[in-house]
């Protein structure tokens, strides 16, 4: 069995070119590291985006591993020449912000290519199966790519479905066969709880 882990970056700054992490998302980052860490990561992967390659940098100081830039894990907002606002900080008279309060996600992205989004989070996902047979893999990436790849699996008709955290965890396992399957979405507790430590005597 494979197990990919599909990481949503932390909380960027907003009105930026593909903006950095701001405090929070630091924070959250940080508490992401050691909870993954505790769980053994064989390889580590991140989109090309700032906000992704720096909410997996704690987790490549706690486990030694450099996370593999992949293009084909950036989010669907592939021009980063525009300011980037946290769909969470758009105003809420905005349309987009509209969409997103009804549950309207598509309606968010209108003019992306659905199909060519789909084969590319499909293709990014099985790059990283593909390459470590067995393992567990941690990809640092956007919600949604997240959303696709899962709507996918799960043979969902909606591309975006659920809203993912900052920092989220989903995993998905490649069973012996070749089959996938979906093993969790949205797991947060990493920033409100600490694992527990198990004693001895």
């Amino acid at each position: 069995m494979t197990e990919l882990l599909l990481v949503r970056h932390g909380l960027p700054v907003a009105g930026v070119f593909d903006p950095e992490l701001s405090p929070e998302g630091v924070a959250q980052a940080e508490r992401l590291a050691p909870w993954l860490a505790d769980e053994g990561v064989d390889a580590l992967y991140a989109s090309p985006y700032r906000r992704a390659r720096e909410t997996a940098a704690p987790l490549e100081r706690l486990t030694g591993l450099t996370a593999t830039v992949l293009d084909d894990l950036r989010e669907w907002d592939t021009d980063v020449s525009h300011p980037y606002t946290p769909p969470e900080q758009i105003n809420a008279d905005d349309p987009r912000s509209v969409a997103l309060s009804e549950g309207r996600y598509e309606d968010f992205v209108p003019d992306l290519d659905w199909d060519a989004f789909r084969a590319r989070a499909t293709r990014a996902m099985n790059t990283m199966l593909d390459a470590h047979p067995g393992g567990r893999i941690a990809a640092v990436c956007h919600g949604g790519i997240t959303n696709t790849y899962l709507a996918t699996v799960l043979g969902i008709p909606r591309m975006f479905w659920f809203h993912p955290g900052y920092t989220s965890v989903s995993r998905v396992r490649r069973m012996p066969g070749g089959r996938i399957v979906l093993h969790s979405v949205n797991e947060t507790a990493h920033l409100v709880a600490e694992r527990a430590v198990d004693s001895v005597g």
